[in-house]
C-alpha cells in the first residue's frame, strides 16, 4: 500500500513540473512581458587631440562609462551586453576648461527592439588640466656589476638633457628625468640605447607625461673599481717657533675607477703638493687630488680636505736643511714599454728637526716618476718625492722630467 502510494507522489511531482514548465514556455513566447534593466557602457571618447589646441590635456578617469536605463521583452533584455551598444563623447565639438566639465554622450549603436529609457540624460564628466613643459638635465644611472666583476667607469650620454610635458598636475611632480640601465649582461665596453623616463624626488617613475628624445644613447666604459688611501704631499716648513703636530684627510680614502692593469698597481693617490709655509696656524685646507692618466674618481670629487695642527716647536730644537741627490726610478711601468728618461737624477732640499733629519737614510726617501697609462712618445712627467714623517722638501731639480716611452721589441 506504502509503495502504491509512493510512486503516486512520484508521478504528480513530475506532472507538476512539466505543467509549470509548459506554462513558462506560454508566458515568456506568447505573452513575453516589457521589463527594465540597468547595464553599465564604457563611453569612447573621441576627438582629444583637439584639447591640445587649447593648451589643454584629459586627465584621471580617461576610461570613462555610463549607466544605460534599457526598457525591452523579457526574451531579449536578459541577454544583451555591453559590447551591443556603441556610446560616443566627442570633446573636440565644445568648448571646455581646466578642471571638470560634463560633457554629452551620444549613441551610435544599439540593439534593436530595445530601447534606451534615459537617452536624453547621459553625460560624462572630463576633468582637463593645462598643458606645460620642463627642461631637465638627464642625470645617468648605471647599475649592477658585469659577471667579469668590471664596474661602469667614466661613461657618457649623447644628449645633456630633455624635455618633459604634460597635465601641470604631473610635470609639478617631476624632479628628475633618468636613464636607468643594468649593465650585468653586457661584456665589453661600448654603446647602447636607454629610454628616458621621469622621476620624482623619491625616484617613483611619473606616468601620463611625454619625455623628448624618448631615447639617448649611453656609452659605457667598463673598468676596475678600487678603494685606495690618499697621500698627504707637502713642501716648505711652517713659520719659525712652530712645528707640525699632525695633518689629518677627510676623506682619507677615495674610490677609482679605469682599466683594470692600471688600477691594479695603484695604491694611494697623491695630493697636490700643500705649501707648509703658508700655513699660520691650525688651519683647513682644500687640497686637489692629483690624478695619474687613465684614472677617474667614481664619485667625480677631486678635492679633500686637510687638517694641520700646529703646536709650539721645543726652543732647543733646531731646524735643519739638507742637500741630497737621488737617483729617479719609474713606476708603474707596463710591461709592455720601456722608458729612457733625459736627467735619471733629482737634487733635493729638504728640512726638518735636525734630530730627524741627521737621522735621514737613503732608504726613507723615494723618487720617481708615474708612468701609468702611457703610450709611445715624448712627454714631460712630475718628479715626485716620497718623504718620512717630520721631513718637508724646500726644494728639488727638476721638476718635471722629459721621458722617452718605446714599445719593447719582440725579442727582448
Amino acid at each position: 500500500m506504502e509503495t502504491k502510494i509512493s510512486k503516486d507522489q512520484i508521478l504528480i511531482r513530475i506532472l507538476c513540473i512539466i505543467v509549470s514548465f509548459i506554462l513558462w514556455l506560454y508566458i515568456y513566447n506568447v505573452k513575453n512581458p516589457i521589463k527594465e534593466r540597468k547595464i553599465v557602457v564604457p563611453v569612447n571618447i573621441v576627438n582629444k587631440s583637439a584639447l591640445a589646441k587649447s593648451n589643454l590635456v584629459q586627465i584621471d578617469g580617461e576610461d570613462s562609462e555610463v549607466t544605460l536605463d534599457i526598457k525591452g521583452n523579457v526574451s531579449e533584455i536578459y541577454s544583451i551586453k555591453s559590447e551591443d551598444f556603441s556610446l560616443e563623447c566627442d570633446i573636440g565639438s565644445y568648448v571646455l576648461k581646466k578642471g571638470d566639465n560634463n560633457v554629452p554622450v551620444e549613441i551610435k549603436k544599439q540593439p534593436k527592439d530595445i530601447s534606451i529609457v534615459n537617452s536624453e540624460n547621459l553625460w560624462v564628466s572630463v576633468k582637463l588640466d593645462s598643458i606645460v613643459k620642463k627642461t631637465l638635465p638627464i642625470e645617468l644611472f648605471l647599475e649592477g656589476e658585469t659577471k667579469e666583476g668590471l664596474n661602469a667607469v667614466n661613461s657618457t650620454i649623447s644628449v645633456k638633457q630633455a624635455e618633459v610635458s604634460g597635465a601641470s598636475k604631473y610635470i609639478s611632480n617631476v624632479n628628475k628625468i633618468a636613464a636607468r640601465y643594468n649593465i650585468e649582461n653586457i661584456n665589453k665596453s661600448g654603446s647602447v640605447n636607454v629610454a628616458l623616463q621621469a622621476e620624482d624626488s623619491s625616484g617613483e617613475v611619473i606616468k601620463n607625461v611625454t619625455i623628448s628624445p624618448k631615447y639617448v644613447w649611453v656609452n659605457i666604459q667598463l673598468g676596475k673599481v678600487k678603494s685606495v688611501p690618499v697621500s698627504i704631499k707637502t713642501t716648505g716648513t711652517v713659520k719659525e717657533g712652530t712645528k707640525v703636530e699632525s695633518i689629518s684627510c677627510l676623506p682619507d680614502k677615495v674610490t677609482i675607477s679605469g682599466n683594470k692593469e692600471i688600477i691594479s698597481s695603484i695604491n694611494s693617490i697623491d695630493t697636490e703638493t700643500v705649501d707648509l709655509s703658508k700655513v699660520s696656524g691650525d688651519e683647513n685646507v682644500r687640497a686637489k687630488l692629483s690624478l695619474p692618466i687613465g684614472v677617474n674618481l667614481v664619485d667625480n670629487n677631486k678635492y679633500v680636505n686637510l687638517k694641520i695642527d700646529l703646536t709650539e716647536s721645543d726652543s732647543d730644537e733646531k731646524i735643519s736643511k739638507k742637500n741630497l741627490e737621488f737617483k729617479i726610478k719609474t713606476k708603474n711601468l707596463s710591461k709592455d714599454y720601456e722608458a729612457q728618461l733625459e736627467e735619471d737624477t733629482a737634487s733635493i732640499v729638504v728640512s726638518g728637526e735636525s734630530s730627524i733629519i741627521d737621522s735621514l737614510k737613503e732608504d726613507d726617501i723615494e723618487c720617481y716618476v708615474d708612468l701609468s697609462s702611457v703610450s709611445e712618445g715624448e712627454k714631460d712627467f712630475n718628479v715626485n718625492v716620497t718623504l718620512p714623517d717630520g721631513v718637508s722638501i724646500v726644494s728639488k731639480n727638476p721638476q718635471n722630467v722629459k721621458v722617452t716611452i718605446k714599445k719593447k721589441s719582440e725579442d727582448k
